[in-house]
């Protein structure tokens, strides 16, 4: 007795029906995936600076110094704007640069992301040896190019403490002070 097996597969035309149905659905999903990895980043990215300003925090409070946090270019000097490192030092000469006898504690490198610091005209939060701030103010996490309406802001009060806004609802805005937060 001979038996012959007959192998199944598929066809040339199904794969290339196949794979043109796959590639429409993926093409489809790829910005939404986008702008959720964005999202993402950008509470990924709040949640670190807040802990870099409670590190500054705890570092001022019991070494009773001046603490600066801020986001600086390639240089290790503070920018308001586009800084690609977030950095804790204590600034012994007060140029809000990490250089000499400077004391560097946190040096981390930020993403891909736009990131503005709003504190009194200052290019650093700076922590007074009691946990207080000299300078209240935020820092504002946004996606690059404006791929989301989407953004963070992590909050310093006077008196030291930090806060993250919250949009719970996805709507651009922060919950608790109804603002839009403007991204631009």
């Amino acid at each position: 007795m001979n038996s012959i097996k007959i192998l199944s597969g598929f066809t040339i035309l199904e794969l290339l029906v196949s794979l043109t149905i796959l590639s429409i659905l993926l093409s489809l999903a790829a910005p939404s995936f986008q702008r959720t990895m964005t999202r993402s980043a950008i509470k990924t990215q709040a949640w670190e600076i807040r802990r870099a300003l409670e590190l500054a925090r705890g570092l001022a409070l019991t070494q009773q110094q001046i603490w600066k946090v801020c986001t600086a270019n390639s240089a290790a000097q503070c920018v308001k704007q586009y800084g690609e490192r977030l950095l804790v030092f204590r600034d012994s000469n007060n140029d809000y640069r990490v250089n000499g006898s400077d004391l560097l504690y946190l040096d981390r490198r930020l993403s891909e992301l736009d990131i503005k610091l709003s504190a009194s005209g200052r290019l650093a939060v700076r922590y007074k040896p009691n946990g207080e701030v000299m300078d209240s103010g935020n820092f504002l996490v946004c996606g690059k190019n404006n791929i989301t309406d989407f953004g963070r802001q992590t909050i310093v009060f006077r008196s030291g403490r930090v806060r993250l806004t919250k949009d719970s609802d996805n709507d651009g805005y922060d919950e608790k002070g109804a603002q839009k937060i403007q991204c631009q």
